[in-house]
């Protein structure tokens, strides 16, 4: 059984079968909720990597901390942090000129293995990470003795370990290979001297386009006292359930598609709209 919610740029949407999941007194409960989420770009989807390794080392020397503070995180996840940023298209590189490209990588498509442009899946977590965050102070209110709604998204909601790079396709499935364009943009950075008069040079593609993701929801469970037909108590009934609502996700991604995704969304790129779909049986990841 399918389970999909659906979201389009006049505001409607729809949703079936929202029902938690019955299992047997015994065996295992499924401890994941999945489901597939597509991004539908309406503007342009603009490259943020910069292409010399350098300007990246020497982003991040620049921005390090030398010294750990105590009880902060590792100067190793300090750079993680640092280089997601960037492919979130946060931060200027501190040069006269960057090129700012989407990444490559061979992929299997079918049954062949092609080269083609890609999203790294964890800008995707970094992304909606941020959005629950604005979300949570401005928009869904805290319920008493429950934790805030950006630390149910940043605890309970996950992707697949084994996926780490997400092809970029057109609305038939096929994949993009190349950009369909570079664009020059003059920017003014701050750097240690001041800020500086720079010109960035970035990828992009034309909408439409669109990625597909899966997320995977932690679930909780609960145990309900059944009664058999003669009266007598049966035995225990498990139920399960998404600790992150499907409704709360499609809030999620509402702003997030007015908030935009990667690179020059301050100039209204990276705008999406989306579905939700909920994955079951063999649709499910395995």
């Amino acid at each position: 059984m399918r389970k999909k919610r659906t979201q389009s740029t006049d505001g409607s949407t729809a949703l079936v079968e929202a029902d938690p999941n019955m299992t047997a007194p015994t065996g295992r409960v499924p401890m994941w909720t999945y489901y597939r989420v597509v991004f539908r770009f309406l503007t342009l989807l603009c490259g943020s990597v910069p292409s010399d390794p350098e300007i990246v080392k020497k982003w991040l020397d620049a921005r390090q901390p030398r010294v750990k503070p105590p009880g902060s995180p590792s100067i190793d996840e300090i750079n993680e942090e640092v280089l997601a940023s960037l492919e979130r298209g946060e931060g200027e590189p501190d040069v006269e000129h960057s090129t700012l490209v989407f990444q490559r990588q061979e992929l299997l498509i079918g049954e062949a293995l092609t080269r083609c442009l890609v999203l790294r899946m964890g800008t995707f977590r970094g992304h909606y990470k941020d959005c629950s965050g604005v979300l949570s102070r401005g928009f869904i209110s805290r319920m008493e003795k429950q934790s805030s709604f950006q630390a149910r998204i940043k605890n309970y909601v996950y992707y697949d370990p084994r996926i780490k790079w997400i092809p970029i396709c057109r609305p038939d499935g096929s994949v993009i290979t190349e950009p369909d364009g570079t664009y020059d943009k003059p920017v003014h950075p701050m750097t240690p001297r001041g800020p500086i008069s720079a010109l960035k040079t970035f990828e992009y593609i034309e909408p439409p386009s669109q990625v597909s993701f899966v997320l995977r929801v932690l679930n909780t469970q609960v145990r309900r006292k059944t009664t058999l037909p003669d009266g007598k108590p049966g035995p225990d009934q498990i139920v399960t359930f998404p600790n992150v609502a499907e409704d709360d996700l499609y809030y999620l991604f509402e702003y997030g598609g007015t908030h935009g995704y990667g690179g020059e969304r301050g100039d209204g790129e990276g705008r999406y709209e989306f579905t939700i779909e909920r994955l079951e049986g063999d649709d499910a990841p395995q």
